[in-house]
């Protein structure tokens, strides 16, 4: 079975991080509509995010931020394989999370 993907883009990190349909549906249906139409932002958060912080509840979980108007699009990507991430969810936030800087702009 093939992954019908939305993007599928290296991070600064040197890692592929992708997005699914299947992924994309689950974040803007359930857990956060505001989202929706999105989809380009996402991806340029993981192309050239202005910071990416390692989550502190798990180390290898990389948070990408980038502005969007007042506050931050964060985008959460987790390992899939050992080169390759795909995106957790993604939202809008005022507030950056602690974590290790791994990156920055």
């Amino acid at each position: 079975m093939t992954r019908r993907l939305i993007f599928q883009v290296s991070s600064p990190l040197g890692y592929c991080v992708s997005l699914t349909r299947d992924r994309w549906r689950e974040i803007i249906r359930y857990k956060h509509p505001a989202l929706a139409g999105h989809e380009r932002l996402l991806r340029i958060c993981v192309e050239s995010p202005k910071l990416i912080r390692q989550s502190a509840k798990d180390p290898n979980v990389h948070l990408y931020y980038t502005p969007s108007g007042r506050v931050h699009l964060c985008v959460v990507v987790a390992p899939e394989r050992k080169e390759d991430r795909f995106v957790v969810t993604a939202y809008f936030t005022k507030n950056i999370k602690k974590g290790a800087e791994l990156w920055t702009s």
